[in-house]
């Protein structure tokens, strides 16, 4: 593989991280770093597709007595102490009121409700929230959150252990190669996306919102892709979707996938792992009713579209998304485009790769998704985009990093 290669994947993924983060700090610019942030994002699913397959590796025997491990775990430590005070700072500063945003007040009367036994109402309107509000959230959005429900704490210390979690994915991960740049400006790059989430509030991240947990998420399912294991595959693409729908064009591009290799073992793996997790994550906790109240809710996006146009402006010229080049005339049309690239493109995109005989197809195409959703998105609130960031540093880590000596964990056929 070339140097330039890997200069081409940083520097695509310096600017995807940059144009959501730092540089939105430049008044007026909004809309050229809309274009820069899907670009880059394009390109580096197109370079991932270049690049030799991505590996998880087998940790070594006796990796747990390494010095190396137990500095990367004393740095994990120091950066949950600076999240902690930073977060302490936030929710003081910031207490969970539908004044500032009404996510985490939805989500926490419904953990409420479960959490009381009232399972099936867990979806009912909650009448105090904006004069009554149908609660929207799927099933593995809302249920981290009850265990701190059930324990009086701050709902928001699970969203920090979700980005926690992801940053020492990252840590451990992470392995430099001396005299190399790749590995340093990788690691410059992630600072920079920790500082603007922990120390900004601009996104809101911690604050006001629940991404930390679907961040999580995400970076689990790129973990369990890289190690080819269906069964992991399975669990956390379930995760993902039963959280936000930004997964629901990757879903059937994948499965063209497993079909065009005639993977017919993965594919009946993959299927029941998700049947499996939407049986124990919905239809048990919330039961049918509610699945098929929830399956019509996609079609008040729209209104609810044209209703933030005229409450709150400033969400599309504050995010690097196109929904600004629309404007609130052609909501319509932005939510159709949305539906049609989110199915036709990453299933055309594995088509492609699969003739070409590409590697990481999988990877290639759920980065391609999530760009291509969070860019077409009707309401693109900025805390968005970071499960997007996340996918991109835990994928570039693993392909800049000092060669390993030990076997990869599984051979990735996902």
């Amino acid at each position: 593989m070339t140097p330039r290669r890997y200069t081409g994947l940083l520097i695509a993924f310096a600017v995807e991280t940059l144009s959501s983060t730092w540089l939105l700090k430049m008044s007026g610019w909004v809309p050229f770093l809309s274009i820069l942030y899907f670009l880059s994002g394009i390109a580096l699913a197109w370079l991932l597709l270049s690049f030799p397959v991505v590996r998880l590796v087998r940790p070594a025997r006796g990796w747990w007595k390494t010095h190396t491990i137990h500095y990367r775990l004393i740095i994990i430590g120091m950066i949950a102490l600076a999240m902690y005070s930073w977060c302490r700072y936030w929710f003081e500063e910031i207490p969970i009121d539908i004044s500032n945003a009404d996510m985490l007040p939805i989500i926490k009367v419904m953990g409420e409700r479960f959490v009381a036994g009232h399972h099936k109402q867990v979806y009912d309107v909650i009448p105090w929230i904006w004069n009554g509000i149908q609660p929207i959230y799927l099933p593995a959005m809302w249920l981290p959150y009850v265990p701190a429900i059930a324990l009086g704490l701050d709902i928001r210390w699970i969203t920090m252990a979700g980005l926690l979690f992801s940053f020492a994915v990252f840590l451990l991960l992470y392995r430099p190669e001396i005299h190399r740049y790749l590995s340093f400006f990788t690691a410059v790059l992630a600072f920079l996306l920790f500082w603007w989430i922990l120390a900004d509030n601009t996104p809101g991240i911690i604050s006001v919102s629940e991404e930390g947990v679907v961040v999580a998420y995400y970076v689990l399912l790129v973990l369990a892709l890289a190690s080819g294991n269906p069964w992991w595959i399975g669990i956390t693409a379930s995760l993902c979707m039963l959280s936000r729908y930004s997964l629901v064009g990757w879903i059937p591009a994948y499965t063209l996938y497993l079909l065009l290799g005639k993977k017919w073992k993965r594919i009946g793996i993959f299927a029941f792992a998700g049947i499996l997790c939407f049986i124990l994550l919905f239809l048990l906790p919330v039961g049918g009713q509610t699945v098929m109240r929830l399956a019509k809710l996609p079609g008040n996006y729209i209104p609810f579209a044209a209703r933030v146009w005229h409450d709150s402006p400033g969400v599309f010229s504050t995010s690097p998304a196109f929904a600004w080049f629309f404007g609130p005339g052609r909501v319509i049309l932005l939510h159709r485009v949305l539906i049609a690239f989110s199915f036709i493109v990453p299933s055309a995109w594995v088509w492609y790769g699969y003739s070409k005989k590409k590697a990481n197809i999988p990877l290639a195409t759920l980065k391609l998704s999530l760009v291509i959703f969070y860019c077409f998105i009707d309401v693109p609130y900025l805390y968005l985009f970071y499960t997007s960031s996340f996918v991109s540093l835990v994928i570039v880590t693993m392909l800049v990093r000092k060669p390993d000596e030990s076997p990869p964990a599984v051979m990735p056929e996902a």
